[in-house]
């Protein structure tokens, strides 16, 4: 016998009913529990950095819900569960599920039949919205509601996890702003150096930290600075100044040096004995320039010249000589080649630097940061302040209008105000402060004086307007004047170098240039590969100037 069809829908309907109730039973029972965890590992975040907290959370929530569907449509409930329910609460006293039972043998005698049709009979009608609630009751559904209003508060709230992130963000954005400044750069020089920047821009973008890039920068230009020969500078000067002599006193056409010595080598032929004696005589002084600064310049130029002075005695010689000049063309532009990628090196260097400092300030800009540098800078600017004030007292003595201090020194003084000064050294200028600095001429031994206000420029033949600090002129070369280089360190250039007298002419007052000056020195000490005694010189320098 067939189960009556009134059965069947009530089954089918109590089956669907339990099967909702199960999953949003389950739904809500479990995504409140993951709720809770979130909440508390969001809170957490809130004062302990952890940048996964949120995705962790959000991720649990999904991953418990997608799993309590998952559970539910396995474990949906059977036709004989679903009949027992219906037993069980709409009071049908085991009638549903026995006719249930009763349907499933093959016959059935009269009592069987007469119970199938009186739980026919006792369905009808029969609805099944109580049998289950769809949304639970009791505590689990408002723990969850409260572990997500949670979640969503403590989310929205700005958190050290999310000033980590920004922060984060931030300095990335720094240090690939840096990689393409690199990247630009290295568009500018020489292949050789490029590579070597482009290579440094590519590891700035792989740092995982901003103190990670700092550190690669600091590398890179530690890798720079060793590339870079301690007569590069030298070679530059020297090269300098033969390009401005050969211009001044050209030994053939060409616009530079190296095109000068071709042109001369074509034109042996119609050159007189005495031009080639002054050729030969310029290289020669030349070859000098460069002697412990560039070797194998050096010979080349002396040998062009011994080849030239003898050019004269036929063919062969002037065949020789041209080769010879040829030969000291090729070894000036290697020579240049050499002093461009030093320069490139120097500036990719000064780069590097700059790109240094400005994430050293991102990372000074850090939250927390600010408070820290501002106390390490009262501490550092009242220790100078204290160091000052011990040296302005042994050096200026009682101070105002009168002061008393010692000085040594050579060379020609310039000196404004009025002052009384004692004065202790050998031969050279003395130096006093009283009122106002001054710096004047005089004699050796031990004395005391007034130190007269005006220019230190004695000349009279010069407008007595000028001011005591001057600018060279861009032109007007004056004579030739060499300086030799003596190294005092282990790898400082030796030899010598020219150098050429300018006229000079006042352009403004020294207080007002002096900050422009020391700043462009201090940069060239950086950007240039300069011994470090001479640093230091440049810089005790401009201490001891400081208006």
């Amino acid at each position: 016998m067939p189960l009556p069809d009134v059965i069947v829908s009530l089954i089918g309907a109590a089956r669907r009913r339990l099967w909702a109730a199960g999953i949003v039973h389950r739904l809500v029972a479990w995504t409140a529990l993951a709720l809770t965890v979130a909440a508390g590992l969001v809170g957490v975040a809130r004062v302990v950095v952890l940048e996964w907290a949120e995705p962790a959370a959000l991720a649990m929530v999904i991953a418990l819900a997608i799993l309590a569907g998952a559970v539910s449509l396995v474990r949906r409930p059977t036709l004989f569960q679903s009949a027992q329910t219906i037993d069980r609460r709409l009071a049908g006293f085991d009638r549903v599920s026995t006719a249930l039972e009763l349907t499933k043998r093959p016959q059935l005698d009269d009592s069987e039949i007469r119970q199938v049709k009186e739980a026919a009979t006792w369905s009808t009608g029969r609805r099944v919205e109580g049998l289950v609630r769809i949304w639970p009751r009791g505590p689990i559904p408002i723990l969850g509601g409260v572990a997500l209003l949670a979640a969503l508060v403590l989310a929205v709230v700005p958190s050290a996890t999310d000033q980590a992130i920004a922060q984060q963000r931030v300095e990335r954005a720094a240090i690939v702003a840096e990689a393409d400044k690199l990247d630009d750069l290295a568009e500018e020089l020489p292949k050789e150096v490029a590579d070597e920047v482009k290579k440094l821009a590519e590891e700035l973008r792989q740092s995982e930290t901003l103190e990670q890039a700092i550190a690669k920068l600091g590398e890179a230009r530690q890798d720079l600075t060793s590339k870079i020969g301690p007569s590069d500078l030298a070679k530059k000067t020297g090269l300098a100044g033969l390009e401005a002599r050969l211009q001044q006193q050209p030994v053939a056409a060409g616009a530079t040096a190296a095109e000068q010595l071709r042109q001369l080598a074509k034109d042996l032929d119609s050159k007189t004995a005495e031009e080639l004696a002054a050729a030969a005589d310029e290289l020669s002084r030349r070859a000098d320039d460069f002697a412990g600064v560039d070797d194998e310049l050096s010979k080349a130029l002396q040998a062009a010249s011994d080849a030239v002075r003898q050019a004269g005695s036929g063919e062969a010689a002037r065949q020789a000589a041209a080769g010879s000049l040829n030969s000291a063309a090729d070894q000036l532009d290697r020579a240049a080649s050499d002093v461009a990628a030093s320069d490139a090196r120097a500036n990719a260097r000064a780069q590097a630097r700059d790109a240094q400092n400005r994430l050293d300030g991102v990372r000074q800009a850090r939250p927390g940061q600010g408070q820290g540098q501002q106390g390490q800078g009262q501490g550092q600017g009242q220790g100078q302040g204290q160091g000052q004030g011990q040296g302005q007292g042994q050096g200026q003595g009682q101070g105002q209008g009168q002061g008393q201090g010692q000085g040594q020194g050579q060379g020609q003084g310039q000196g404004q105000g009025q002052g009384q000064g004692q004065g202790q050294g050998g031969p050279g200028g003395g130096q006093g402060s009283g009122g106002q600095s001054g710096i004047g001429s005089t004699p050796g031994g031990q004395g005391s004086g007034q130190v007269p206000s005006g220019s230190g420029d004695d000349d009279p033949a010069l407008d007595p307007a000028r001011s005591n600090v001057f600018d060279p002129l861009t032109a007007g070369l004056g004579d030739e004047v060499r300086v030799a280089l003596n190294g005092s360190q282990p790898g400082d250039p030796v030899g010598s170098t020219v150098g050429t007298g300018t006229k000079n002419l006042p352009l403004s007052d020294y207080g007002d240039r002096y900050a422009e000056y020391q700043r462009t020195a201090l940069q060239a000490l950086d950007r240039l590969a300069v011994p470090g005694s001479f640093q230091d010189l440049v810089r005790n320098y401009f201490t001891e100037i400081e208006p």
